[in-house]
């Protein structure tokens, strides 16, 4: 049986969420709470293994409860729910550690099915919260290729858009198979781009040469 803890402030949404959830055979609503305050002596009191909170309630800091939460308590699942796309509030949630955010407006199959998925130890996301992370990520990449292009200028190493591109990818941790997937190029034509970065690095250790972008990055 796996018992949840809704923490809401819409008493109504607590209602419909405690009937859905235990109409299933496996789930049970264990504590319901309507502020972060009694949230936190609700989730000691019956510690839980999955707690579903709204990221927006009048005087409760959502981000300090799941902290608090998995600090004490790492194994315990957060589902994030919200009405509205908030991009901040999602990007500080994820990095915080929840487990998934969810826009309020699934469908009660679809939302079952998030739950049983978070239980699995999968990392779930509405639609809409997926396309937020993604530009998120390559907002993030853009900036580090940014970065390592005015280093490497500064530094009077020459590499091309290509170069740097693979440079990046490295730093992120891909292998030669996986860079040229996101390149859209052949293996062996990312071996030959990689080769001449270490030519005009004078390296031919690929962890020393990843590690020699690290520093490029720092210096920003």
């Amino acid at each position: 049986m796996i018992n949840v803890m809704l923490v809401d402030d819409q008493q109504l949404f607590i209602d419909g969420v405690k009937a859905l959830l235990n109409n299933e055979e496996d789930l049970q609503v264990v504590a319901t709470a309507t502020n972060g305050k009694n949230g936190i002596l609700r989730f000691i009191e019956h510690l839980p293994d999955l707690v579903l909170v709204d990221i927006h309630m009048p005087h409760t800091d959502v981000i300090k409860l799941i902290v608090e939460i998995k600090e004490n308590h790492p194994n315990t699942k957060i589902i994030v729910l919200t009405t509205f796309t908030d991009e901040d509030a999602i990007i500080s949630a994820i990095y915080v550690g929840a487990d998934g955010f969810l826009l309020k407006k699934l469908k009660g199959d679809q939302f079952i099915s998030c739950i049983r998925d978070v239980i699995e130890n999968e990392i779930v996301f509405s639609g809409e919260v997926s396309r937020i992370l993604s530009k998120h990520i390559m907002e993030r990449q853009f900036n580090k290729r940014e970065i390592l292009e005015n280093s490497l200028q500064n530094s009077s190493l020459e590499l091309s858009n290509r170069e740097i591109d693979i440079a990046v990818l490295m730093v992120e941790g891909f292998s030669n198979k996986h860079i040229a997937q996101r390149l859209f190029l052949s293996e062996g034509t990312i071996k030959n781009y990689i080769s001449g970065i270490y030519q005009t690095f004078g390296i031919h250790n690929r962890k020393q040469l990843i590690s020699c972008f690290r520093q490029l990055l720092d210096k920003n």
